[in-house]
């Protein structure tokens, strides 16, 4: 399959792109350049034109892109990230119908339930409450935009929501025991993000709009993936359990 991430070059952009590579044909977009991807273009998602281009040959999407601050040379059209990462995401749903593409996996946000949290168990169908920050509200929206898109066309897009991202691979973390690097209960490790992506991209999925958990596998979970782990057979494989089986040394052990 012919695999479209956008903002490949970002923090978990280029991890997603380069682990779908390995199962798919895959074409990076970004603000700034990828020098990782061998097929990559810079392109402004403000621009319909340049992402009607980059779409080519595309059979699926994997989006990741959102303005988090300014970078040189580059302003939201109307001065916020909100609008930006709106409007980016409408220009490429409607390029995407236009190329005839059918799945599109977004990535959305926990914190558009944070005023939720005072339980403590909270499943997918939880209604967003954003409130007023421009980031929350943005990905509410964007996510009322996806499934208004999969209600008027054939399109399926999956929803992952997940919230702090760590990473073993570049903190030198990878062998370590949990008490030598705790994972909070809403994060996850961005090679599990990418794994999420592959599987929302290839699975079937009972209806055009899903959204799913990504998190870490622990007991007593906050923000449950069961319907992740039932629908996409998605299997977190950083989290406290397998840092536990990799042997890492415990500061316990070490005092000893």
């Amino acid at each position: 399959m012919n695999v479209l991430v956008t903002g490949a070059a970002g923090y978990i952009g280029r991890i997603v792109a380069r682990d779908l590579a390995q199962h798919h044909q895959v074409r990076g977009v970004d603000m700034r350049p990828m020098s990782a991807l061998e097929d990559h273009r810079v392109i402004d998602l403000n621009d319909y034109d340049e992402i009607y281009d980059a779409l080519e040959g595309i059979d699926a999407i994997a989006h990741l892109a959102w303005p988090m601050r300014p970078y040189e040379g580059y302003a939201p059209a109307d001065g916020t990230e909100m609008g930006a990462g709106v409007r980016g995401l409408f220009h490429l749903l409607q390029a995407a119908l236009a190329r005839g593409i059918e799945r599109i996996v977004f990535q959305s946000t926990i914190n558009i339930t944070a005023p939720s949290w005072d339980h403590w168990r909270l499943i997918e169908a939880e209604s967003p409450r954003p409130g007023s920050h421009g980031y929350t509200l943005g990905k509410t929206l964007a996510e009322e935009l996806c499934q208004a898109f999969t209600r008027q066309h054939p399109i399926t897009i999956a929803v992952i929501r997940f919230g702090g991202v760590f990473t073993l691979e570049e903190e030198g973390f990878e062998n370590a025991a949990p008490d030598l690097h705790p994972i909070p209960s809403s994060c996850v490790e961005r090679r599990d993000i990418a794994q999420a992506y592959h599987l929302a991209l290839s699975k079937p999925l009972p209806s055009r709009y899903e959204v799913f958990h990504i998190f870490h596998d622990r007991p007593g979970e906050r923000f449950p993936i069961n319907k992740a782990r039932d629908i996409l057979d998605f299997r977190p494989q950083y989290n406290e359990e397998q840092l536990w089986r990799r042997g890492g040394v415990s500061s316990r052990e070490r005092k000893e």
